[in-house]
């Protein structure tokens, strides 16, 4: 490992094999991994014979990606022992890739439904990211989320159904009645997103629409939510301001989720630069001025008031 990457280190962790423990405090917003893929899936030659030419790819690697390739985790082992592995460790190179790639230390990041670390495929550097959402303690193990959201029983059925272990994590370990009211809170969460989602509702019902999206943060925060489903809110909302020409605050809108995108995928994140240009232009956004209904500039931003106030001017919460 080079050195800035000892601030964690591999370690066996009861119930879990290997995983990565911080070495040192690592206030969030770290970069924590910068990784290359060792390969990735657009090598395969043959699709019809998947596990003969992954095995192709493994022995061309050096001895040493080899090695790293074999220790990895297999959720089913047995026949096909390549395609498993691929299956059980390989990341997207983004989240509409159909591009496979195998990051051998980013495996060793173990699962928890509430991560103290979120991944990022790079394009720029053509490397997979991992950045701390929350200040991380020494001694404390590394955790992504496999999969996000959803009440205990859903997550965990997933988990098992898909990684092959029982999830045993802070969130999913709750006492019952704590774990209950989780469950009440994440099962609305999912409501509201469906709601927020569906384009009708933000064109004909907008004032609804926003502040469902109140309310998911409402939930995000209560639940500790640091990860991608943060932007992606602050997304949504601005979506909505932008198609009611409200430019005051799809630029607000478009800064908090910049700031949330920027936690998760550092400061090189597209994303987070497509949103910079919507906090000084927000007619640029691509859906903008559907309506007239909210029209405002960015002269109408309130200055010199309270965060209370602001906060219930931004969604429209005044009356």
């Amino acid at each position: 490992m080079a050195e800035k990457d000892q601030i964690f280190k591999l370690e066996n962790v009861p119930g879990k094999g290997k995983g990565l423990i911080a070495s040192q405090s690592i206030p969030k917003g770290t970069c924590i991994i910068s990784e290359p893929p060792l390969f990735t899936t657009d090598a395969l030659e043959d699709p019809n014979n998947i596990e003969k030419d992954l095995g192709r790819i493994v022995r061309s690697l050096p001895k040493e990606g080899q090695r790293a390739f074999l220790s990895l985790h297999n959720n089913n082992p047995g026949s096909d022992p390549f395609s498993n592995i691929v299956r059980s460790n390989g990341y997207p190179l983004g989240p509409s890739s159909d591009v496979g790639g195998i990051f051998p230390l980013v495996a060793r990041i173990n699962h928890s439904c509430l991560p103290n670390a979120q991944h990022s495929w790079s394009d720029k550097h053509q490397k997979m990211l991992v950045h701390a959402v929350r200040d991380i303690e020494p001694g404390c193990e590394l955790t992504l989320s496999y999969i996000a959201g959803g009440p205990s029983t859903e997550r965990r059925n997933n988990i098992k159904t898909y990684f092959g272990f029982d999830c045993a994590c802070e969130l999913c370990s709750l006492e019952p009645e704590a774990r209950k009211t989780s469950d009440e809170r994440l099962q609305k969460a999912q409501k509201l997103d469906e709601a927020i989602g569906d384009p009708k509702r933000v064109r004909y019902m907008p004032d609804r629409a926003l502040a469902d999206c109140r309310q998911l943060l409402s939930i995000y925060e209560s639940e500790q939510v640091m990860d991608l489903r943060l932007p992606r809110l602050y997304n949504d909302a601005l979506q909505i301001c932008g198609m009611h020409s409200d430019q005051a605050r799809v630029s607000n809108f478009a800064q908090r989720s910049r700031d949330a995108r920027i936690l998760c995928e550092g400061t090189d994140s597209s994303e987070a630069a497509d949103l910079e240009k919507l906090v000084s232009k927000p007619s640029s956004f691509e859906n903008f001025g559907v309506t007239k209904n909210w029209k405002s500039t960015l002269g109408e931003v309130p200055k010199d008031v309270g965060d209370a106030d602001f906060e219930q001017w931004l969604w429209r919460a005044q009356n």
